[in-house]
C-alpha cells in the first residue's frame, strides 16, 4: 500500500502528466517530513527554444498548485535527448540514468503511470519502472492516464483501468472534490490547451463525483491487446520495439 509519509520518487513521461496524480502528490506534499522527488523523462526537443522555456514554466506553475518546488524536480532532457513520443528509442539511455540515481540514493517507493497502451511514452516507463524494481526492491505504484476503453460515446477513458485491469487496481479514498486541482492544472498548461480540451469533460466528471484515487502495485503486459491500444493505433509503435 501507498505510504503518504515515506520518501518518493516520482518518475513521468511528460510535462503535464503529474494531473493523473495530483490529489495524491498535494496530499503527499502537505507532510514537510515527506521527501517527494520528481523526474520528467521526455520533452519537444525538436519545438523551438521559446516553446520548451513556456512549457517548463506552465509545469512550475502546476506544481507549485500541487505544493511542489523547483528543487524537487529533474528534466531529464538537461542530461540526455530525450524526445516526446518516441522515448522509447532513448529507453536504453534512460535505464541507465534512473540506475545511476537509485545507486546514489534509495527510494522505499516510486510512482509512476500504468502499462495500459495510451500512451507508448507512459508504457515504456512503466516498463523501466518494473524493470528497476526488480533489482532494487522497491514498492513501485502504477497510475491510470488514459487508454483505449470507450467512456459512453467517448472512445477513450481517462483516470479509470481497462477492463482486463479491473481486477487488480487498488483504491484509495480521498475527499469529495480533491481532483478539482485537475481542472486547475488544464488551465495552467497553456501549451496543451488542445490536449486537456479533449479531457476536459471527463476531468469535470471527475472532480465533481469522485473522492477515489486509482493505482496498481504491478503492471501486466497480457492486459493489453497491443493491436487495440492508442500506443499503436495512434501513435503506431510495435509492441517489439519497446525495451522489455
Amino acid at each position: 500500500m501507498i505510504n503518504i509519509k515515506s520518501k518518493t520518487l516520482i518518475i513521468l513521461p511528460h510535462l503535464d502528466d503529474e494531473f493523473a496524480l495530483a490529489p495524491l502528490i498535494k496530499r503527499m506534499s502537505i507532510f514537510k517530513k515527506c521527501d517527494l522527488k520528481l523526474i520528467y523523462c521526455s520533452e519537444r526537443i525538436g519545438s523551438t527554444k521559446v516553446k520548451q522555456e513556456m512549457r517548463r514554466k506552465d509545469n512550475l506553475k502546476s506544481l507549485k498548485l500541487l505544493g511542489i518546488n523547483e528543487t524537487q524536480v529533474l528534466y531529464l532532457n538537461d542530461y540526455l535527448d530525450v524526445e516526446d513520443n518516441i522515448l522509447y528509442k532513448s529507453s536504453h539511455l534512460i535505464y541507465k540514468f534512473l540506475k545511476r540515481l537509485l545507486d546514489k540514493n534509495f527510494y522505499p517507493q516510486v510512482f509512476t503511470l500504468n502499462f495500459e497502451g495510451g500512451h507508448p511514452d507512459h508504457d515504456q516507463i512503466a516498463i523501466l519502472v518494473n524493470k528497476l524494481k526488480n533489482i532494487y526492491n522497491f514498492n513501485a505504484f502504477y497510475f491510470p492516464a488514459y487508454n483505449s476503453r470507450n467512456t459512453f460515446f467517448i472512445p477513450y477513458s481517462v483516470l479509470r483501468p481497462l477492463k482486463s485491469q479491473e481486477n487488480s487496481f487498488i483504491s484509495l479514498e480521498l475527499k469529495k472534490f480533491c481532483w478539482c486541482q485537475v481542472l486547475l492544472i488544464a488551465f495552467i498548461y497553456s501549451t496543451e490547451r488542445f490536449a486537456f480540451m479533449l479531457l476536459f469533460p471527463t476531468l469535470v466528471f471527475k472532480s465533481i463525483f469522485s473522492k477515489y484515487l486509482l493505482y496498481f502495485d504491478h503492471i501486466d503486459l497480457s492486459s493489453v491487446i497491443w493491436n487495440n491500444s492508442l500506443s499503436y493505433r495512434r501513435y503506431k509503435v510495435k509492441f517489439s520495439e519497446l525495451y522489455i
